[in-house]
């Protein structure tokens, strides 16, 4: 089965944490979230790690939309030079497109 290539949804995204154990990426013009990150193992003794960890990882999902803005902007002022595969690769991962 082929996949199909479809763009994300536009940002700016946000992560909102709506308790310890769950955090939604919502963006513009959506009333739910288009991401949730939970914790459905925690345990007393892990409830501040665990919480911190799926802060920083909201963190990076929310930042995709900006991140991936950056690299197509850093592809076009070094293309043809070192370390250009370096993002082409990491643009096709993002967007499922060949690199």
């Amino acid at each position: 089965h082929g996949m199909i290539a479809a763009k994300h949804t536009p940002g700016p995204w946000n992560a909102f944490n709506a308790s310890w154990s769950e955090t939604f990426i919502n963006a513009p013009g959506f009333d739910h979230g288009i991401c949730c990150l939970d914790i459905n193992h925690a345990t007393e003794e892990s409830q501040e790690a665990d919480e911190a960890l799926m802060a920083a990882n909201a963190r990076l999902i929310a930042a995709a939309p900006d991140l991936l803005d950056a690299c197509r902007k850093a592809l076009y002022a070094i293309k043809g030079r070192e370390h250009d595969q370096f993002i082409r690769d990491a643009i096709a991962k993002a967007t499922g497109e060949q690199s």
